[in-house]
């Protein structure tokens, strides 16, 4: 069961996250499928690349090994539940805010031990990543034009998007992904068949669910042209690559969207879409709320209705 949970929530991962990486390849023109087949790839790449430091702070240092067992089932289903509901609503939101609170929420009220320093960690690191997306998004663009004024635009540009979809997937695989992949660990799963889970849930996700999101991402909040979309990919995969390699669990797809709006701050403040960016900004601030009232509440049903 818990094990089905974990996979059914890396799955809409590949809805949700999945669309945040795609919408930022969609300017390079090539063919839908290379870009998924490419995504698929380098995205598996993370964890063996950079480490499974995030895969042991989601196992470790937000509730005790100990205390895990009783609370990951109904953790994982108030999570894949909050982001099933934000990505309905064609938002996207946070898979690692979601995991967090709502497993915060049910150790607080299953009387687990909560290590309330690594979840403020988590939630601090989340933040400042964030930010920073944002930020580097706003200098690459200013400053990255004096580069591609040099280039000739076509398939040169395109290529070197796709190298920075390289950067983007590798942060994303050394990151999100690693969420999966520590609580398949934790369930009996070897290291080699976690990463492999994880990384086949993560691209079916993608390839059936990533365009309601990627759609949303690639022209309502900032219409993405190749220059656009290789800022955004470089100044995402560098900050969430810090991230990863501190062993935070960070939001790849937040950070996309920091990083669109940073570029869109640079390029022309007016063609961003701030109505879709401020629905986007308030699902963060409601989704850990959600899950951890969520995650509380699915706790308490699953201690109350073997005794009804």
């Amino acid at each position: 069961m818990t094990v089905a949970l974990v996979l059914a929530f890396n799955l809409l991962a590949g809805f949700n996250d999945g669309g945040n990486l795609l919408a930022t390849l969609l300017p390079s023109r090539v063919r839908p499928i290379v870009l998924w087949l490419w995504l698929a790839v380098v995205v598996s790449l993370g964890p063996i690349v950079l480490g499974t430091q995030v895969a042991d702070t989601i196992v470790r240092r937000i509730v005790t090994p100990q205390s895990l067992g009783p609370i990951l089932a109904p953790a994982t289903l108030s999570a894949l539940l909050v982001v099933l509901v934000s990505w309905w609503q064609r938002v996207p939101t946070s898979m690692s805010l979601a995991l967090i609170g709502a497993m915060v929420g049910a150790g607080t009220v299953g009387g687990a031990h909560v290590l309330w320093a690594g979840a403020t960690r988590a939630l601090v690191g989340f933040i400042l990543t964030v930010l920073l997306g944002g930020l580097l998004g706003l200098m690459i663009a200013r400053y990255g034009r004096q580069v591609l004024r040099h280039l000739r635009r076509g398939a040169v540009l395109s290529m070197i998007l796709l190298l920075t979809a390289l950067l983007e997937g590798l942060a994303y695989g050394g990151n999100d992904l690693e969420k999966a992949i520590g609580l398949l660990r934790f369930s009996g799963f070897s290291l080699h068949a976690a990463v492999l889970s994880a990384a086949l849930s993560f691209a079916l996700g993608s390839a059936v669910g990533s365009w309601r999101i990627a759609r949303t991402v690639s022209s309502q909040i900032l219409r993405l042209r190749p220059p656009e979309a290789l800022y955004t990919q470089a100044a995402t995969g560098l900050a969430v690559l810090a991230a990863a390699t501190a062993g935070i669990p960070v939001s790849t797809s937040q950070t996309v969207d920091a990083s669109l709006l940073g570029v869109g701050s640079a390029e022309n403040p007016r063609h961003v879409g701030w109505t879709v960016a401020r629905r986007m900004i308030f699902a963060w601030v409601v989704t850990p709320v959600a899950a951890f009232v969520m995650g509380g509440a699915a706790l308490w049903l699953a201690v109350l209705l073997p005794h009804i």
